[in-house]
């Protein structure tokens, strides 16, 4: 056999092997992709038979004109399957279960995401903002949780941005102080130091203790995995990107002593009134005179109550600070978003000798992220914790609790009931102050 016979012998095998492989490739890419579909339709569905396919806050709406298919928004999100890609458009599967991160919008090379809050279908009651988080009263501005947005660094951001825009607006009129921060929680906090570093008169009351509704959490809870920038303090990157309660409070308080931030705590705000170009802020510790007034109070005060007999007992709590306070109880922890089942995993702990039944309204766990589903779901196969889906409670007795589990009523011995059924917007207390509240359908703040 010649050599030129045989190089093209080999050029032929080669261009063979080359769209071979091409062939091979595109086989498996479309067999992939084919399955990914599957899967994020078997969600959709799935959320769609359970009664949790509507999203409870801000979440992205995605254009499809628009969608480029390229997949970045469904790798970036935090809590796990909530964005997929069907027919090579992105696509909201697990809608419950976000809580508007907002790394989607921004992974999106096209811009085809914004995040927006309610459906075209059903409306979600939101204070009436501006971009720069100011209410239809002028001068009163809302930042954090009671805008509807509770996530901590997006917090932040809107104290910042609201701190921002009330100072370059300030009058000339006399008052005690330039800002009157109302909470000390991420909003608050990034809202005062904001005049600290502009250099202008500020005071800032919370009700309870400085953190706010972080201070108030369960012992141990992780509560961030992203970085954030606080004035003159900078941008704060902890070594875990899972940031617990503790942490975060620490690092709050360096970041206090170091700008100088006072906060006037153990101050309840009751009411305010303005008076031409001036608020005046009502507290249970006298009246004072602001200028512009920044609330960043958040929600914490407004638990959505279960409405059963017996809700009244002093056995019935509505949050979890201390774990430890609970050993050898038989308790019934209420609620299958993330508060709920991590008060489950907490008060399941082996070491504290506690009977825990978790009930669960639906028939999955709706507001729940993966990485909470699967240490709680590894807890019930150890017998730690006894999960009841499509239960709720019917009424609470001094030593027993009667369940509606599956349309029968179970009798359970109960030490202690924590509810974690999520929280109410105080709007009639917002509407008081003039506060316009709007049904949002599928609209992005400040429409």
């Amino acid at each position: 056999m010649g050599m030129k016979k045989l190089i093209d012998i080999l050029i032929d095998n080669i261009v063979y092997i080359i769209f071979g492989g091409m062939f091979f490739f595109v086989y498996l890419s479309t067999r992939k992709r084919n399955q990914q579909h599957k899967e994020a339709k078997k969600l959709i569905e799935k959320a769609i038979k359970s009664g949790v396919n509507e999203p409870m806050t801000l979440h992205p709406e995605v254009d499809p004109v628009l969608c480029a298919g390229c997949g970045a928004c469904t790798k970036v999100c935090p809590e796990g399957d909530i964005l997929k890609l069907i027919n090579h458009k992105a696509v909201l599967v697990g809608p419950s279960k976000c809580v508007g991160h907002g790394e989607c919008e921004r992974a999106c090379p096209v811009d085809a995401i914004k995040l927006v809050f309610g459906t075209k279908t059903r409306g979600m009651d939101i204070p009436r903002l501006s971009g720069n988080y100011e209410t239809n009263v002028k001068g009163l501005y809302i930042a954090g949780e009671l805008g509807g947005m509770g996530l901590i660094r997006n917090a932040i951001k809107q104290g910042i941005l609201a701190g921002q825009d009330a100072i370059s607006k300030l009058s000339s009129d006399a008052a005690d102080y330039d800002l009157l921060v109302v909470g000390a929680g991420p909003a608050g906090l990034a809202a005062s130091m904001t005049a600290i570093a502009q250099k202008k008169s500020y005071l800032c009351i919370e009700q309870g203790s400085f953190g706010g509704t972080v201070y108030n959490f369960p012992r141990q809870k992780v509560v961030m995995s992203h970085p954030f920038e606080l004035p003159l303090v900078g941008q704060k990157k902890f070594e875990s990107n899972k940031v617990s309660k503790e942490q975060l409070l620490s690092y709050w308080s360096e970041a206090r002593k170091k700008v100088g931030l006072k906060v006037s705590e153990q101050t309840k705000f009751e009411n305010l009134e303005k008076i031409g170009n001036i608020f005046s802020v009502k507290t249970d510790k006298g009246v004072f005179k602001a200028r512009k007034v920044i609330l960043c109070m958040g929600v914490r005060g407004s638990p959505r109550r279960l409405g059963v007999p017996g809700e009244d007992l002093s056995k019935v709590t509505y949050n979890l600070l201390d774990p430890e306070q609970y050993q050898g109880q038989s308790v019934v922890v209420v609620g299958g978003g993330n508060a709920g089942v991590e008060a489950a995993q907490m008060l399941g702990d082996p070491k504290w000798n506690n009977k825990v039944h978790l009930l669960v309204r639906s028939e999955t766990f709706d507001r729940c992220n993966e990485d909470n589903i699967k240490r709680i779901t590894a807890m019930k196969q150890k017998g730690q914790v006894e999960i009841w889906f499509n239960s709720s409670v019917q009424e609470v007795l001094k030593d027993q609790i009667k369940i509606k589990k599956e349309n029968k009523i179970e009798e359970l011995k109960n030490s202690f009931v924590f509810v974690f059924a999520g929280a109410e917007m105080p709007h009639k207390f917002l509407m008081s102050l003039g506060i316009q509240i709007d049904k949002k359908f599928a609209e992005g703040l400040g429409n």
